[in-house]
């Protein structure tokens, strides 16, 4: 592609050199350049792509986008805009002709439940025969074809090309999580939504957007978007949680045309869940819905589940999927990766494994243990390093509070010190009546005493990694998983 017709549209600020010359690829890591690519210089949290434009040029880069001016010691073709970051997600739709375009892209925004809701979905329009492809936390799906994800949503070059792939391959629907920090970040910036959906918001993520304000204008930029598209507005659908504050304000993002579709269980919305008996290892509930009702099994607990299956509900039938069809594939989910997934290996007692990592995820799904445990609650937790410490006396207070012993142990503490993090989860178990808690930083060890201090009957939640297979430290990633761990420990206990 010419490099005139690439950037057609794109607000430019000033251009040196020639125009014409051929693309062939873009690229935003100069470690990856090829011969012919336009280099996008982003300014990152670590690194600034400025300081890099040499190496893109010894690597055969035709071209440069850069946002500031900066010296270059070539007759390369630069280009200079405001924002880089933002001008990569226009030239990524561009590069590969607007694949969203072709597809019927689903967009999952909230604090907790994106994935749960991404696989539901995924579930239920593959039992109606439908392609799919996927984008979340876990995994990234193309034809079949499951790839490691290192982030909730990728970078906007990564997900054009991507979503590119899923077009050329007949792919029907792509089902995408979206974070608040890819929306602040224009990641999805020209993808073309036709339903968002809202799952719940809370106090989280200050480490990325300074305060809560920010955070919900960035998670209210999806439903946004669905009023600006080359497809027929009146396709598209908004879907929210009625039960959740700060609902009003995703609904006032709708322009006429867009359909608001709601669900709730305390309040009443177009989808809605009664007689709901939840289970350790299963729920049934009545959903209530526009167009007729049916009793749902849900192969997993938690009252959030409810919601997150009411999410999934209310999306698969704005496309037109039939009720028997949607419980139908509820009856044989087992669930997404790494959540709620109980381990059986004969023991007396449960283990559930989740990726609860915030103070509202570890509430929902504590409150829901809590109320179905027969005798102790074990909590074995901690949090993520360079995140938002505020948060960590309240996630202190929360698992104090529901949990009969709790472990702090190392998640992922990255460049910060793990004893420092258990310092400040401690404050918040300090002001919970009768909390009982140790502090064990090795995650392997953590999980080993959790184990041997279990009883019959009791439930051992390891939350906060879920289906992850590494441990991030400042200098080393290891390699460890909590399913594998507990299996180790588990058959090496009957061996004995």
């Amino acid at each position: 592609m010419k490099l005139s017709t690439l950037i057609q549209g794109l607000a430019v600020e000033k251009v040196e050199g020639n125009l014409e010359v051929e693309i062939k690829g873009l690229a935003q890591n100069s470690k990856f350049v090829q011969p012919g690519d336009l280099f996008v210089s982003i300014v990152g949290f670590v690194a600034d792509g400025h300081d890099y434009i040499a190496e893109a040029i010894s690597k055969g880069a035709k071209a440069v986008l850069v946002q500031k001016e900066v010296p270059i010691n070539s007759d390369i073709t630069t280009i200079l805009v405001e924002d880089t970051r933002k001008a990569l997600a226009f030239l990524a739709n561009r590069f590969y002709h607007y694949p969203s375009r072709k597809l019927k892209l689903i967009g999952i925004t909230g604090t907790n439940g994106k994935t749960t809701v991404a696989y539901m979905l995924k579930a239920i329009l593959e039992e109606a025969g439908k392609k799919i492809g996927l984008l979340t936390t876990v995994e990234n799906i193309v034809n079949n074809h499951s790839t490691i994800s290192r982030m909730t949503t990728i970078e906007s070059l990564d997900l054009q090309k991507l979503l590119e792939q899923m077009s050329a391959s007949q792919t029907e629907y792509a089902i995408m999580e979206v974070s608040s920090h890819a929306l602040s970040l224009s990641r999805v910036e020209g993808c073309d939504f036709d339903i968002a959906i809202f799952t719940n918001i809370s106090d989280e993520h200050f480490e990325i957007h300074n305060n809560f304000n920010n955070y919900l204008e960035s998670k209210k930029r999806l439903f946004l978007s669905l009023n600006e598209s080359c497809k027929d507005v009146y396709g598209k659908k908004g879907i929210i949680n009625i039960d959740e504050p700060f609902t009003q304000e995703f609904a006032n993002c709708l322009k006429d045309g867009v359909e608001l579709l709601t669900y709730g269980i305390k309040e009443k919305g177009m989808f809605s869940a009664r007689n709901i008996d939840l289970g350790l290892k299963e729920t049934t509930f009545i959903a209530e819905t526009p167009k007729g009702e049916a009793e749902v099994l849900l192969n997993m607990g938690g009252l959030y589940n409810v919601y997150n299956g009411l999410a999934a509900i209310a999306a698969a039938m704005s496309q037109g999927i039939p009720l028997d069809t949607i419980v139908s594939a509820f009856k044989k989910f087992s669930g997404a990766p790494g959540r709620y997934k109980i381990l059986n290996y004969g023991q007396p007692y449960t283990i559930i494994i989740d990726f609860a990592h915030n103070f509202h995820g570890l509430e929902h799904i504590l409150k829901s243990l809590k109320s179905l445990s027969k005798n102790r609650l074990i909590t074995i937790f901690g949090h993520g390093g360079e995140r938002d410490n505020r948060v960590r006396k309240k996630m202190g207070q929360v698992v104090g509070s529901y949990s009969d012993y709790s472990i702090v142990t190392a998640d992922n503490p990255r460049s910060e010190d793990p004893a420092e993090i258990s310092k400040e989860i401690e404050r918040g178990f300090q002001e919970v009546e009768n909390c009982h808690y140790r502090i064990i930083l090795d995650r392997v060890e953590a999980i080993k005493y959790a184990l041997e201090i279990a009883r019959e009957n009791d439930i051992v939640l390891i939350a906060g990694k879920g289906p992850e297979k590494e441990q991030v430290y400042h200098n080393q990633v290891i390699y460890h998983n909590d399913e594998e761990v507990v299996h180790q420990i588990l058959t090496e206990k009957d061996k004995g």
